[in-house]
């Protein structure tokens, strides 16, 4: 039987999309190794392969020389392409049996296909104030979902509305709140490995392929008339309206305009008008949202279909840090086979992930003004936290509370001074200047030595809480500190990068190294079997097959 396309997968799967005011799209970038000694962080950007779309919905791949964040006061939106895919082979065979291949103009017609038989479904939507009522009418998305055929290469608006059941709808009739737009790109014929320096290796970029963008809103937020008005509260910033004029158009009847604070989610403090000291609602909501996109091809008796996510957050002020949790790092936690990766790591391997992950924690914790968290959301100390004496010499204010000089967990050698003007943050001095110093692997190795044991009490379990934390965030000097959850409580590792960093503890505290167990939790697969895993995964969903007659 002649090959035929058997099934579609969509490369990325998720993505994230940043919201920003310009008209000119983030470039790609990728993190080095910082070269300046001095710089704050380990971390630089250099400038990747960037596709620039042109007129006529093709792309031009370049490299740009320098990466630029906004223009003038407008930041530059991140808008992700995504990339559809196929699996190729004789639908009466067995999947193992099909082949990966990009899903091109040529392929569909091979297939007896064109690009109109492939169509993109595309919702948008943004829970937030449902999600802090309960009440669904609040919802606001694309309703229906926006179809676009593959060779409509026309970027397409992506308009959000209240939903047509609802009895008070909060955006009104004839109004919409736009959440982006979607566009479909022309392929165009894949040039010879000779002719392009982007086209050469494995990593060649595709022009040929199906490929689609997403570009985000611009970060406006939306509210009702009262919300653009000076409002009377006992906040400083209680003068300046929430909302523009332009943008004050909901209804406030529809009840989340003063919609009084509950205890369904955690935080609870994450609604307009919290900062102010209000009890209630702004009535305000944003442009951000998720996106679900469907890719689908039907011909007779296929029905084939992929899926991507795509969430919209704020822009990444800290592009050149990274942080110690990533989505990767969340997503590991929920990959079957992380015990085996784990367990095949070497100790050369392990080595240089426990550094790289305390150079990750460095540049997030670089960002931070620890005397500031430290001041709002140091608890107090309970006896069994509290040394039997304070550190000679330590100044810090409140010392019976988190980080003070009674904290069990300081080192009793150390005394931090009071603020003054030439040290205006001694914590957060200290702080940087101690993880600076455990980014290198012997200063590590040393301290777990010296206190063996001392890892564990100093790093939390993942979602370990403390009693004396369960109010307001309010932490421990318990590692990290001062930072939340999304639900409300510490922030802490994932269960694989906790169970990789003790056994690599223990290793260090028994004299040597020991090679994880079969039943521990792993480090991220490599990225050259990463697309395998995901092939696998993707062959044995039913609905990525083609039916059969």
């Amino acid at each position: 039987m002649a090959t035929k396309i058997c099934g579609l997968y969509i490369n990325p799967p998720i993505a994230i999309a940043r919201l920003g005011g310009s008209s000119a799209p983030l470039e790609a970038y990728q993190w080095i190794a910082s070269p300046d000694p001095r710089a704050n962080g380990g971390t630089a950007v250099a400038a990747d392969w960037s596709l620039r779309v042109r007129a006529d919905a093709t792309v031009e791949p370049y490299r740009p020389t320098e990466i630029q964040f906004r223009d003038g006061d407008l930041i530059r939106p991140v808008c992700p392409f995504f990339e559809v895919h196929a699996l190729v082979g004789d639908p009466k065979t067995s999947p193992d049996t099909w082949t990966s291949a990009p899903l091109t103009a040529a392929l569909l017609e091979s297939d007896g296909l064109r690009p109109h038989d492939v169509r993109l479904t595309i919702d948008a939507q943004n829970h937030k104030a449902f999600r802090r009522t309960k009440k669904a009418e609040l919802r606001f998305g694309t309703f229906p979902p926006v179809v676009v055929a593959a060779n409509n290469y026309d970027p397409v608006p992506l308009s959000a509305v209240s939903p047509p059941d609802a009895a008070v709808p909060m955006i009104p009739a004839g109004r919409s709140i736009p959440l982006g737009s979607i566009q479909c790109l022309r392929g165009i014929a894949q040039p010879p490995e000779s002719g392009a320096t982007w086209a050469v290796g494995p990593n060649a970029v595709r022009v040929d392929v199906l490929r689609f963008r997403f570009t985000p809103a611009k970060g406006y937020s939306y509210g009702p008339p009262q919300a653009a008005r000076a409002l009377e509260t006992p906040a400083p910033r209680s003068k300046i309206p929430p909302v523009d004029p332009s943008r004050a158009f909901l209804d406030p009847a529809a009840r989340w305009w003063k919609a009084k604070v509950n205890t369904l989610i955690a935080p609870q403090d994450t609604y307009d008008g919290a900062h102010t000291g209000r009890k209630t609602s702004f009535g305000v909501v944003d442009d951000t949202c998720e996106v679900a996109v469907t890719v689908a091809l039907r011909d007779g008796a296929r029905a084939l279909s992929a899926r991507c996510n795509i969430f919209v957050g704020p822009p990444d002020f800290a592009p050149d840090h990274r942080p110690f949790l990533s989505l990767a790092d969340e997503l590991n936690d929920r990959v079957g086979d992380d015990a085996v990766r784990n367990a095949a790591m070497s100790p050369v391997d392990r080595d240089a992930w426990v550094q790289d992950l305390f150079a990750r924690i460095y540049e997030t914790l670089s960002l931070m003004n620890v005397d500031v968290w430290r001041a709002a959301f140091a608890v107090p100390l309970t006896t069994e936290q509290m040394a039997r004496r304070k550190i000679v010499g330590d100044a810090m204010p409140s010392p019976r509370n988190a980080l003070g000089g009674y904290d069990k967990l300081r080192d009793p050698l150390v005394a931090i001074a009071r603020s003054n003007s030439t040290k205006p943050l001694p914590i957060t001095e200290r702080a940087r200047d101690r993880h600076r110093a455990l980014m290198d692997l012997d200063e590590l190795r040393n301290t777990i030595a010296r206190d063996p044991g001392l890892i564990r009490r100093l790093i939390r379990a993942p979602f370990e809480v403390d009693l004396v934390e369960a109010r307001r965030g309010d932490t421990t000097m318990r590692m990290p500190p001062f930072m939340r959850n999304s639900n409300a409580f510490p922030l802490t590792l994932s269960g694989w990068q906790h169970d990789l960093l003790m056994n690599w503890v223990a290793g260090i505290e028994a004299g040597g190294d020991t090679v994880p167990s079969a039943s521990e939790s792993a480090f991220a697969v490599r990225a050259d079997t990463r697309q395998q895993a995901v092939l696998t995964r993707t062959r044995a969903r039913p609905r990525a097959r083609a039916r059969k007659p």
